[in-house]
């Protein structure tokens, strides 16, 4: 016999009771009930069996100072016993065998039996005893067929104890404690509860003097659950059971399991903080692994079958220690670990949910085993938010292996506290839950896994082994630690995380972000990395190391620190970054900027340095775009190499003098290739440039071609691209913007002239609608001129009232200030208006007093003489007023008149430029008149059909203030714009001649027709302006302006007149302006005739 073998025999061994009596025959019984407070119970006088035989009851507490020797059952053969031991009461002595529940014998019983033992409080030694059997009949009866169960419960609680382990034992040699629950019988229930703090239950063995044996495969007591019958371990809230071996739900290997017997069923429940299960070697659910049991017919091996269900919870833990279990019959196999449903028919599940923790290694005494096995038949390890721990003991091997599948439930977690350490899951990982890896040590997957929750590092490494170990299209966080591709490609639908390292040497990482998120960690190795996805990813750590391809294929990349190798960005992507970046690449219709876009980054002005080469054929913002806070302008990109054009470059410029804040870009190499260049102006109002605003800096060969994108405007200037101008200052190789073209190549004859800033043709554009605005509905008394008389039929008062009209079309054309811009002008206005009330002072002059309205619009077109740039503006808008008119009438339709009017208008503005956004803004005010004149008769004449024609000369006077004004407001570039002009006195001295003639043929129609000419000489006092920015451009030639006018007035008949005219005025500077009129007034009532 090996040592093993003879060791073994030993533990399983157990010596005759020391009460005197075998299982089979009648010890004294208890069956009272009582209390004790103090002294000793003793079992001679007392009985050691409470609650023995069919029917008895019995049941005894025993509190206080009160103890109890040599207990032996309690609820026994039929009867129901419970025993009590609380406060500071102890049981005292030691037994071989104590039994709670249980039937010694075959003969049937007439009653259940039933046996309960509490252990209540912290006293010592509650419990010593060397075999502990719960709800158990004799192993000879395990194929008897019962009718009456067999119940028992063991409570251990509030820090009460039991130790199962020898009493005796041979010099030399080894005896352990054996605890049997729910054993022998298919009608046998046995359940052991170990709450509250330091509660628990020890199974253990003790090495008698000097032994021979080996140490190491010496284990602890044997707990023996389901043998046939069912059995519950629950251990809570800090209880603690600890034994060797744990075997739960079996059966010998000969015993015939009939298909209509019941199964064991075994449920082990560890719950709450604190709470322990320590296994020192096997703990076997439904197995076979856990070797032979003693006492089942002499050390018989054993199968596993029914249900083992083990389930760990709420802070709770199972703990292993390592140490090697020998074969019973002295095999050399050494087994160590948990067993899970070794053999068909039977069934073993790990339900480890969230706050449970299992702490598991191989064993170093059998390195060829894995930690965790499963056989043949059904079984389910349930990750439900539980820790999976490789353990740290004396007899661990430092990583745990298994090829058990897992079902992940919710997330759960793999930990491996030591970098020593590591966990090596070869089986397949499945389920809606996600995994977290902690501790600094290993995880290994080797897997085809399939669980949907995601992956979360938190420390050490997590490593794929196998095609399948990562799984795609899930989320991947890695707070800290590496996840390790280890040359497996992975697809992941998001990347997020604290810290922490990705290494996909070499492999193929995809990132399909499709939503945003944050990684704060590293990339390592030479793989390569795609972003893909509509999110964006933000990056914030040091991935200076990385040396692979980066391709942002999709979405927004954002970096804020390194990313090293290669970069791609590809059509439709966008790649955000500050910091460094290896060699980028961006494609046409890709996108990079400086800066970070992350949300949580308040935007800041950025540096980004491209550590090698540049090549750009999509779109480079050297800042943010559609920025409109010259607080962000000033960014700075450095290329550490050359730069290659083929793309745009867009820049953010507070755009003035030459010290004017710019984003910049640095090439410390060569240029080539033509890059198109956009400048946004950010609130800059304009100034006078010398040498320019550098935008561009080479260090290197400047062959590159850059070439304004679009207009640059600030103020009232137009800004140009150049390269620099040596003369001014500027080094060639480097790129500015000016306000100024190049001037033509001098030569000897022709020296160049000094460059003048460019005037933006926009400036026209509002000077037309400010002073259009203000002219629209400027008129005189002729417009609104002819009346006939007549008397009223009811009251025979003579009256006269009309109704007017006259429309106006003019084309006006007129230059600026600077003589840079040309401006054409067509306009249209519709005046209606009437007389309300009329009446005479002396039978001859005549007082009017009326109401009129009006409509108009006015478009212009602006052009730069220099730039070719135009500006398109347009004033549409209306008025309401009124007039009074006084005529003296001194006869033959001479005499003094004066007129007055006062017009109230409101106006919509637009001003669009060349490429630029439409502006628009309203105007409003105030504009009225006051005009005299005196008809002179001169004299008369015949014509050659001797018709009389009379000769009349109206010398004319008229002031007119202008008030409307314009919004003040800031165009989309950031250019304040105020137009000025309101307040302009308009002045107007003319002669007016006119012949009134009859012709025969008209006798008695009323039908006159008078031909005139007009000649007006007008002042204005202010010149119509803008200020844009700190610029202001005046319209000029209307200081002084002449103008001729040539018309007919004629009564068609007493009630309709009908008058038209052709007028033209010129001033200086190119001012000129042609204008046609029509106008009709109708008479209302019978008017006599003239």
């Amino acid at each position: 016999m090996s040592v093993y073998s003879k060791y073994f025999l030993l533990i399983s061994a157990v010596a005759t009771p020391s009460i005197g009596f075998s299982v089979n025959a009648a010890p004294p019984y208890y069956n009272e009930s009582g209390t004790a407070s103090s002294g000793l119970w003793d079992w001679e006088n007392k009985g050691n069996v409470i609650g023995g035989d069919d029917g008895n009851r019995g049941e005894l507490i025993l509190q206080g100072s009160a103890s109890y020797n040599n207990m032996f059952s309690i609820g026994y053969n039929g009867g129901n016993g419970a025993l009590t031991i609380k406060d500071n009461a102890t049981h005292t002595g030691e037994t071989t065998r104590f039994y709670v529940g249980f039937v010694s014998n075959t003969q049937p019983r007439t009653e259940d039996t039933v046996g309960v033992l509490n252990l209540i409080g912290s006293g010592i030694g509650h419990i010593d005893t060397s075999v502990l059997r719960i709800g158990d009949t004799t192993v000879y009866d395990r194929h008897t067929v019962r009718d009456k169960t067999v119940t028992g419960t063991l409570n251990i609680l509030e820090g009460a104890s039991v130790n199962v382990g020898p009493v005796s034992g041979t010099p030399g040699g080894v005896s352990g404690g054996v605890m049997w629950v729910g054993t022998g019988n298919a009608v046998n229930t046995g359940t052991v509860n170990i709450s509250g703090a330091n509660s628990k239950l020890s199974l253990i063995n003790k090495v008698f003097e000097s032994s021979p044996y080996v140490e190491d495969y010496v284990v602890n007591g044997d707990a023996y659950l389901g043998y046939f019958g069912d059995a519950n371990i629950n251990i809570s809230d800090g209880g603690s059971l600890t034994t060797g071996r744990m075997i739960a739900s079996f059966a010998k290997y000969n015993d015939v399991i009939n298909s209509g017997e019941k199964l064991s069923t075994v449920n082990i429940n560890v719950t709450g903080a604190e709470s322990k299960l320590a296994i020192q070697s096997v703990l076997a659910l439904a197995s076979s692994a856990g070797g032979g049991v003693s006492s089942i017919d002499f050390a018989a091996d054993i199968k596993g079958v029914g249900t083992a269900i083990l389930t760990v919870e709420d802070g709770a833990e199972v703990y292993f220690e390592g140490k090697a279990y020998a074969d019973a019959f002295g095999f050399p196999e050494k087994t160590s670990g948990l067993f899970l449903a070794s053999d068909a028919g039977s069934s073993a599940t790990v339900n480890l949910n969230a706050g449970g923790t299992i702490s598991i290694s191989d064993s170093n005494l059998s390195p060829t085993k894995d930690g965790i096995v499963a056989g043949a038949g059904d079984y389910n390890f349930n990750l439900n938010g539980g820790t999976l721990r490789v353990n740290s003991c004396e007899y661990c091997d430092d990583k745990l292996t298994t090829s058990v599948n897992m079902n992940v439930l919710s997330e759960s977690f793999l930990e491996a506290d030591t970098a020593d350490k590591r966990m090596l899951l070869n089986g397949n990982l499945v389920g809606d839950g996600g995994l977290v890896k902690t501790g600094e040590g290993t995880v290994i997957f080797s897997g085809e896994n399939n669980y949907t929750g995601g992956t979360r590092v938190e420390a050490g490494e997590l490593r794929a082994n196998s095609a399948g170990a990562f799984v795609d299209n899930t989320t991947y966080i890695v707070n800290g630690g590496l996840l390790n591709l280890n040359n497996h490609d992975l697809i992941m639908s998001s990347l997020s995380g604290a810290g922490g390292v990705v290494d996909v040497t070499p492999a193929n990482l995809t990132i399909n972000q499709n939503n945003d998120s944050y990684f704060a960690g590293q990339f390592a190795g030479s793989g390569t990395i795609t972003k893909s996805g509509t999110a964006q990813l933000a990056l914030s750590g040091d991935s200076s190391g990385y040396s692979g391809l980066t391709t942002v294929s999709s979405g927004n990349l954002d970096s804020t620190n390194s990313l090293g190798g290669q970069i791609v960005v590809e059509q439709g992507a966008l790649l955000s970054a500050t910091g460094y970046l290896g060699e980028t690449t961006v494609t046409s219709g890709a996108n990079m900027m400086v800066g970070s876009l992350y949300h949580t980054n308040p935007p800041a002005l950025s540096t980004l340095n491209i550590d090698t080469n540049l090549n750009n054929q999509g779109n480079v913002y050297v800042g943010r775009a559609n920025n409109s806070d010259p607080s962000l302008v000033g960014n700075q990109l450095v290329v550490n190499g050359n730069y290659q054009g083929g793309g745009a470059l867009h820049f953010n410029t507070v755009v003035g003098d030459d010290n004017s804040v710019t984003d910049h870009m640095t090439v410390t190499g060569d240029t080539s290739g033509e890059t198109k260049v956009y400048v946004t102006n950010v609130g800059g109002m304009g100034a006078y440039t010398e040498k320019g605003i550098e935008l561009i800096q080479v260090t290197g060969q400047s062959d590159g071609d850059f070439q304004q994108g679009g207009r640059i405007t600030a103020g009232g200037y137009d800004y140009f691209l150049n390269r620099g101008n040596s003369e001014k200052g500027a080094d060639e190789k480097n790129w500015y913007l000016t306000n100024y073209q190049p001037s033509p190549t001098p030569t000897p004859e022709e020296p160049a002239p000094e460059p003048e800033p460019t005037i933006r043709p926009e400036a026209g554009g509002y000077i037309h609608n400010i002073a259009a605005s203000n002219m629209l509905f400027v008129h005189r008394l002729h417009d609104r001129l002819g009346e006939t008389y007549y008397t009223d039929a009811l009251t025979g008062e003579e009256k006269v009232t009309s109704m007017w009209m006259h429309n106006v079309g003019g084309h006006t054309r007129s230059r600026d200030s600077s003589g840079q811009l040309r401006t054409q002008t067509n306009r249209y206005i519709l005046h209606i208006g009437g007389d309300v009330a009329q009446w005479s002072t002396d039978g001859q002059d005549r007082w009017h007093l009326g109401v009129m309205g009006a409509y108009a619009n006015s478009h212009s077109n602006t052009r730069s003489a220099v730039t070719h740039y135009g500006a398109d503006s347009s004033v549409d808008g209306y008025s309401l007023g009124g007039y009074a008119t006084w005529q003296q009438n001194k006869g033959e339709n001479t005499g003094a008149y004066v007129d007055t009017w006062a017009l109230y208008s409101w106006f919509d503005n637009e001003v669009k430029g060349h490429q630029l956004a439409t502006e628009s803004y309203k105007s409003k005010g105030v504009t009225a008149s006051i005009e005299t004149g005196y008809t002179f008769k001169t004299g008369e004449y015949k014509d050659s059909k001797d018709e009389t024609n009379e000769w009349f000369v109206q010398p004319q006077a008229q002031i007119v203030w202008m008030g409307v004004k314009a919004d003040s407001f800031k165009e989309a570039n950031g250019t304040r714009i105020h137009s000025d002009g309101d307040g302009n006195i308009q002045t107007r001295l003319g002669v007016r001649t006119f012949v009134k003639g009859h012709h025969q043929s008209d006798e008695g129609k009323g039908r006159e027709f008078e031909p005139f000419i007009e000649a007006n000489w007008i002042h204005n006092t202010k010149k119509f302006s803008t200020e844009m920015g700190n610029e202001r451009i005046k319209q000029a030639g209307t200081d002084n302006i002449g103008e001729l006018k040539l018309g007919v007035e004629g009564q068609i008949n007493p009630n309709f007149n009908l008058w038209g005219n052709v007028g033209v005025q010129v001033g200086d500077s190119g001012y000129s302006d042609a204008a046609f009129t029509l106008g009709f007034k109708y008479n209302f009532g019978q008017a006599s005739k003239r």
